[in-house]
């Protein structure tokens, strides 16, 4: 009887186990603040370049592949005062718009993360479910034929992707990506592309855990929360993830072993006009 009993308490300590690991987590909702338009902040003229005033042994490095130039982030540039939440309103749109989940829209969210700052950037508002769908399979169609067919970009790919389809000879790689610098680049108006590993980003709308690889827009923060656009669901318009979470699930696609890096905490920003 013994035995039973004992036997029971494991099978429910292992499912207390199973459940606690497995269980979903809740969406965060805060109270957002205005959405704020990219001309609202091309009209300020603020010309000051952007800094990351934490303290390091070594300066921090936002790299411009375009140039080929590192920008000092320490020296002869003035900090603007920073905000204390921004909600930049880029217009949203799901990876599958038509809430088809099959190819190519299973693996769009590269895609649909630069087409929501394009449209961001240019002031246009996103067409019909199903002119995305169609834009999105144009996207992946020269995808397929100018990366090697690889369904995966990195940002240095996403960035070549960009540039070669959309036109952007101006943007940002950013390298070794803190808080500070997403919130430097988001009080200029500019969104915030980033990969990450959808495994340990904390959305309950993923299905089957999130996806391996992942991507998605940085539009704002508050209170140690970071705003976004996530198009792995059709609820992520002004998803919210914590400052913690976001920067630990922050990893770019490694392009020789196929797999995330968790150590290479890399951003992309395009710069319009």
């Amino acid at each position: 009887m013994k035995k039973i009993i004992f036997s029971l308490i494991v099978l429910v300590f292992l499912f207390g186990l199973w459940f606690y690991q497995n269980r979903k987590p809740e969406a965060i909702v805060i109270d957002l603040p205005p959405e704020q338009s990219y001309q609202d902040f091309v009209n300020r003229n603020d010309n000051t370049e952007i800094t990351d005033n934490t303290e390091e042994d070594e300066p921090n490095q936002i790299v411009n592949t375009n140039t080929s130039q590192n920008v000092n982030a320490n020296t002869n540039v003035s900090q603007p005062i920073q905000a204390t939440s921004i909600n930049l309103n880029v217009p949203f749109t799901s990876q599958a718009p038509t809430a088809n989940w099959e190819q190519p829209f299973q693996d769009a969210c590269e895609e649909a993360s630069v087409l929501m700052v394009d449209y961001y950037l240019d002031g246009k508002s996103i067409p019909s479910p199903g002119q995305v769908e169609e834009i999105l399979i144009a996207m992946v169609d020269w995808q397929e034929v100018n990366l090697d067919g690889d369904i995966d970009m990195s940002i240095n790919e996403l960035a070549y992707f960009a540039e070669n389809l959309l036109g952007y000879d101006d943007y940002d790689i950013v390298e070794d990506l803190t808080v500070e610098k997403i919130k430097a680049y988001l009080d200029k108006g500019l969104p915030v592309i980033v990969p990450a590993n959808g495994k340990t980003l904390a959305n309950p709308n993923f299905r089957n855990g999130g996806p391996v690889y992942h991507m998605l827009v940085i539009k704002g923060y508050k209170d140690g929360y970071f705003i976004t656009n996530d198009p792995g669901t059709r609820n992520g318009h002004n998803f919210v993830y914590t400052y913690e979470n976001m920067m630990l699930s922050i990893a770019d696609w490694d392009e020789q072993k196929h797999q995330v890096d968790p150590d290479a905490k890399k951003a992309l920003v395009l710069i319009g006009d």
